[in-house]
């Protein structure tokens, strides 16, 4: 399917697979569609299973944004619990796209808990809430990994979330990664599992052969091995004087926490005149992309200069990595988007376009990962190949038969869009984006003036009860206002809602209740609360209380 098509699809409203081979332009086109929703103002959440690939799209792990963080089951309570964090009620009601990409590294049960997640805070018992859920990745590469105690990991595919989805397969054609016809061959033949002699000649003939460029290729390693410390040795034996380069970071502090652990460019990067490097940002307007590689050959005071292999100097100038929500940055990061080069893993190589590299697949210990490491080179020529086992280059049977079937669905789609006609198409596209996108831009003018009113009320001192009243509004909406108030950085006093609600025992008796649960908990959950007050106050009580055991 071309990447025309797979849009089209997208733009009318459909649950998708989104696939195709590596270099195939998955995220490219994920990117588009992104974009063509932000400038409709529709809400869409940009997720990934692992930290990394998230940090490529400015997104988060669907882990975090979801609220399951490493559960692999969720309970009644644990769902109410949840409930009470109003973040993530706000955060379900408003979206209406979801997007989770390496799919192919989520576990199947915790697909199916997202989309139990979803059905729960939207309050609709329709496919994840009824959002519409676009997933990306290619059962060829990196497979789910479970950790110890935790069920058998399967793919995806396999949750019961997928089967209820209805997804339209669009299985993207060509690579913009790979130009060269031998190497495109190659990796062909082994997601087909179909390795020829012909095939493994052109992969001898790369054994201990140095890549024609001017550069050290990366070590690219399929096991687990200490690559910063490598790169920490190199750099120590290259001459010259240390530049260091300090990453900056803005917003909240435990997700600009989250983002430094899931950039590819380190806290402090240190650098020498002569140090291998590579980017990990894209950057198409500067000439670079995640891996491209260079020697560095100057280090001013806020950059380093970094000539590629091709040739070209580039200003390494210092870029951004955030996380947004609601067209809003909630934290962001600023660091020069470089890393040392001499050595990288598989794991750390996700999304990544190598000039050159250094490969040993005599270690391989997992079917898939021959396919994984090889695709991540631009081309033949820049690949040192050190040795090769025969489980290197085997793919996993059942993926393949499952790509079978994802071939055959992704035709049939093709032809459904193909001979749609032009117009109808473009009434379907806006039909749904009519229904999911804001109805009046006036509509976010309104939430504001209401905040605007209850602070009004709030300097006149009047009561909870009385402020409820004159607004025509529940109480738990006007606590609602308090907190985003607050969570706007407003400080107005509001200590005398609290005087009025609480007597001095009553208040000492829930702050110790709350101090209680944090420590069991870690965070100021209410259901929890409540248990240990044996229901004495309500959830409108407790929740107003905790506005000033969390300001304090």
């Amino acid at each position: 399917m071309t990447q025309k098509d797979a849009l089209d699809i997208l733009k009318l409203g459909h649950n998708v697979y989104l696939t195709g081979g590596a270099g195939s332009g998955k995220t490219y086109l994920l990117n588009q569609y992104i974009d063509y929703l932000k400038k409709a103002d529709v809400d869409v959440a940009v997720t990934a299973s692992t930290g990394i690939a998230a940090s490529h799209m400015n997104g988060v792990t669907i882990h975090s944004w979801t609220g399951m963080g490493i559960r692999s089951s969720l309970s009644p309570y644990d769902l109410e619990a949840m409930e009470e964090k109003r973040y993530l009620w706000d955060r379900f009601q408003k979206t209406k796209v979801l997007i989770i990409d390496e799919i192919s590294m989520l576990h199947h049960y915790r697909l199916d808990l997202v989309d139990k997640i979803a059905r729960f805070f939207k309050r609709n018992d329709l496919p994840f809430g009824g959002m519409q859920v676009i997933l990306c990745g290619d059962f060829f590469q990196l497979p789910p990994v479970a950790r110890a105690g935790e069920e058998d990991a399967c793919f995806a595919y396999h949750s019961k979330a997928w089967q209820s989805l209805n997804l339209k397969v669009c299985y993207l054609e060509g690579s913009y990664r790979q130009h060269d016809p031998a190497f495109i061959s190659v990796l062909n033949a082994i997601r087909t599992n179909y390795v020829t002699e012909e095939i493994l000649k052109h992969l001898h003939a790369r054994n201990n052969k140095e890549p024609e460029y001017a550069i050290l290729p990366t070590k690219l390693f399929t096991h687990n091995v200490d690559v910063d410390d490598i790169n920490a040795r190199e750099l120590a034996a290259t001459e010259g004087s240390t530049f260091t380069y300090d990453m900056t970071d803005q917003g909240s502090p435990a997700l600009a926490q989250t983002l430094k652990n899931n950039c590819l460019a380190p806290g402090v990067l240190s650098l020498k005149k002569g140090a291998q490097v590579m980017f990990v940002k894209n950057n198409y307007d500067k000439g670079y992309v995640n891996g491209t590689l260079g020697t560095v050959v100057d280090c001013l005071r806020d950059y380093p200069i970094v000539k590629t292999v091709q040739g070209k100097l580039i200003k390494a100038e210092p870029e951004e990595w955030g996380v947004e929500e609601d067209g809003k940055i909630k934290a962001r990061i600023k660091q020069v988007p470089l890393r040392l080069a001499w050595a990288i893993t598989v794991h750390k190589s996700q999304g990544m376009t190598l000039d050159a590299a250094e490969i040993d697949l005599s270690k391989s210990f997992e079917k898939g990962m021959g396919y994984v490491a090889l695709s991540r080179l631009k081309s033949l020529q820049g690949l040192k190949l050190l040795g090769i086992n025969e489980i290197a280059l085997k793919v996993d049977e059942e993926v393949l038969l499952y790509d079978e079937r994802l071939q055959e669905e992704s035709v049939e789609h093709d032809s459904y869009i193909q001979k749609m006609n032009e117009e109808l198409k473009l009434t379907y596209q806006k039909a749904f984006l009519t229904k999911i996108a804001p109805q009046e831009k006036t509509k976010k003018k309104k939430k504001v003036e209401t905040h605007v009113q209850t602070k009004s009320c709030i300097l006149e001192k009047l009561s909870l009860k009385e402020i409820a009243q004159k607004r025509k509004l529940k109480e738990e909406t006007i606590i609602d206002h308090i907190e985003k108030i607050q969570s706007e950085g407003e400080h107005i006093d509001i200590r005398y809602l609290c005087d009025d609600a609480f007597s001095e025992k009553e208040f000492e008796k829930i702050e110790d209740a709350f101090r209680q649960s944090y420590k069991k908990c870690g965070d100021y959950r209410l259901a929890p609360v409540k248990d240990l007050l044996n229901s004495k106050f309500s959830y409108s009580e407790l929740r107003l209380a905790r506005l000033f055991i969390e300001r304090e």
